[in-house]
Order: C-alpha cells, then sequence, then structure tokens
C-alpha cells in the first residue's frame, strides 16, 4: 500500500461497492510501457512476462494507483497472422505490412492461430498478469488491454481500407469485423476464463461518424461482450482515444456502464451529454503530464473534479490516454499527488478550491 494511502486498492474497491467510507475514490494511470519512463528500453520494458509485471509493479509501489493493466499488444493479433512489427520511439508498436490485401481475404486466416497455446503474445501477458498477483497478493486488480474489432480490422487490413470500405464495400467490411469480433473473443478466453478483467480500446473508430460508429463499431463490440458474458465476464472497460465528442450519444447504445475520454473531449460537456447514463473516467491531458510543472499539473487536475466531480453516474480522475514514456517520474508523481488531495473522500468543492 502507497505511504499516502490508508487503503489498499482492492480494500477500496471492496468497500465502494459496499457503500462504506473510503480514504479516497480510486485514481486509475493508464501506462502500458512504465518502464520507459523509469529508464528502460522497449524491449527492457515489454518483450516479455517478467519484465511486464517487474516495471508494473513498480510503478504501483512508486505511484500507488488504482488497478494495473498488462498490455496484450496492439499489434499482436496482425503478429500471430504473420505481420512484421516494428515500435515508434515512443513504444507504440506499429505493423508494417496488412495481412490481408484485400477484404475478402479474411477467408484464409485461421482463428487457430489465436488459441492460447499458439499465441506468444497472449501467453507473456497471461503471465505477467500471474506474476504481478502473485507478488502483490490481494492488493491490487490486475487486467489485460486488448484493442477492439473496428481497430483490430483496420490493423489487419489497413486503416484507409477499412475507412473507405465503409462506404465502397460495407459487405466485405462487415465480413471483416465479424471476423475481428471472433478474433477479439478468442484472445480473451483465456483470461475471462480466469476472471482477468478486459479493457477494450477502439483508437481507429474514432475517426468515423455516429452513423458509421453505430453500423462498424456498436454490433461488433456487443457481439464480444455477449460471448464473453455467457464465459462469466462481468463487461470490459471501454476507451476511444480522441476527439469523440460526436460518438458520445452513441456510446450510450452500446450496453456499457462507462466510458474512458481522451483529453480533447469537453468532460463538462460529456457530463451534460451523457452522465445521467454513464460514469466517465478522464481526462487530464497525458501532454500536460509530459510537459507540465507540479502547479500546472494541479491544475489540471483541478479542473478535471471541478468540472466532473458530480457527475450523476460516477465519475474517476484518470489521463485522457497513455502517459507518455518520456514524461518524468516527477511529472507523474505531482499527477497523483494532485489527484489524492482532490478525490480524497467525501469528494467535494473545498478539496480542490
Amino acid at each position: 500500500m502507497h505511504r499516502d494511502d490508508q487503503m489498499t486498492p482492492k480494500e477500496r474497491a471492496f468497500a465502494l461497492f459496499a457503500k462504506k467510507p473510503v480514504d479516497r475514490m480510486p485514481i486509475k494511470l493508464f501506462s502500458p510501457y512504465i518502464g520507459m519512463n523509469f529508464g528502460a528500453t522497449y524491449e527492457e520494458a515489454f518483450n516479455d512476462a517478467k519484465s511486464r509485471a517487474y516495471w508494473l509493479i513498480e510503478s504501483y509501489k512508486r505511484f500507488g494507483q488504482d488497478g494495473l493493466s498488462v498490455n496484450y499488444r496492439i499489434d499482436g493479433i496482425p503478429v500471430a497472422f504473420g505481420a512484421e512489427s516494428t515500435y515508434d520511439p515512443s513504444g507504440i508498436p506499429i505493423v508494417k505490412n496488412a495481412v490481408l490485401e484485400k477484404l475478402s481475404d479474411v477467408d484464409q486466416l485461421d482463428l487457430e492461430n489465436l488459441r492460447f497455446e499458439n499465441d506468444v503474445n497472449a501467453q507473456i501477458a497471461f503471465e505477467a498478469v500471474e506474476r504481478i498477483q502473485d507478488e502483490l497478493k490481494d492488493e491490487i486488480f490486475t487486467g489485460v488491454g486488448f484493442m477492439g474489432p473496428f481497430t483490430t480490422a483496420a490493423n489487419l487490413a489497413g486503416t484507409t481500407t477499412v475507412l473507405k470500405a465503409m462506404r465502397k464495400d460495407p459487405e466485405g467490411l462487415h465480413k471483416l469485423l465479424d471476423f475481428a469480433a471472433d478474433a477479439t473473443i478468442e484472445v480473451g478466453r483465456k483470461f475471462v476464463e480466469n476472471q482477468i478483467g478486459i479493457g477494450l480500446a477502439e483508437p481507429t473508430a474514432s475517426l468515423v461518424s455516429p452513423k458509421q460508429f453505430r453500423e462498424f463499431v456498436t454490433p461488433y463490440y456487443v457481439k464480444v461482450m455477449d460471448k464473453w458474458k455467457e464465459w462469466g465476464s462481468r463487461g470490459a472497460g471501454f476507451h476511444i482515444c480522441g476527439d469523440t465528442t460526436r460518438l458520445l450519444e452513441a456510446f450510450t447504445e452500446m450496453g456499457i456502464r462507462g466510458i474512458s475520454i481522451d483529453s480533447a473531449v469537453d468532460i463538462a460537456y460529456a457530463k451534460e451529454t451523457v452522465g445521467d447514463k454513464l460514469s466517465i473516467m478522464g481526462n487530464v491531458s497525458p501532454i500536460e503530464v509530459l510537459e507540465g510543472t507540479p502547479a500546472s499539473i494541479e491544475a489540471a487536475v483541478k479542473n478535471c473534479f471541478a468540472k466532473c466531480w458530480d457527475n450523476p453516474c460516477g465519475f474517476t480522475i484518470a489521463p485522457g490516454c497513455d502517459i507518455p514514456v518520456t514524461a518524468s517520474l516527477e511529472n507523474i508523481d505531482a499527477y497523483m499527488k494532485a489527484a489524492r488531495r482532490c478525490a480524497k473522500y467525501p469528494v467535494q468543492p473545498s478539496n480542490w478550491e
């Protein structure tokens, strides 16, 4: 447990569920490549289960955030089907070549590649979760993050191809998306069956209109969730990068309880638009955490709380997206310090005024 807290993340979560007092409300920190913030290279921070677990554990010991998430890899499913991948200086994996030359080639892909015993990336992620659970015991919930079906389809066929297909070949795109949903379901099977929490991200979906979102994103998210719930899942976290202001109302039609939004969205507008239907997580700018000073980071955190602390369906402070791997540990400390002050229970304006 962090020295500035009186409860572990699990104790806090169970107390909140039971509607009992807590020391503070949960604070999230999205940092799948956190080892790079500590000075490790991408390979040292992420290439195997031991390193992924080690750096997430180190981050928890220093920051005391609520919840840890092992990243399955943005490029995990394409790589399982033979794609080559590299990564940019920020540590984000990049698929070098589309697996599919045309959408109809999806018939040539075999889901057997994604069975747990055949998928090295899933094995690494699962072992990393086990290592964290073994060391931290009952202190914190540890989950895993995947890309959603729409983003997976874009990673298999290329983003431009998928976006064009919405107009030129919707039938072919639906077929690909159906396969991408099946692929997501299969990759998550081992984790769901072992009651490991899952978060889904759909960064590519921020590029579509509300009408396109309802046709090409929502049905396949629902398909994944329905199958996972058959296996015992209670649902999955949902995050979309970028400015999703125009999509907010569409989110309420997905059967989700909450949404994690990027800093490009005015969180006050999100509260006004969907706060009576969805809990909201967000949305301190990751760039502020990267480039800011302790004073400016504190101001950004206070601004988020002031705008959304009283969201009818609940609010959790978090960065709008992943913390950049070049952000200093001191700036992340500043984010957590300001968030602790504002999230002190009971949450009220006097915490930040």
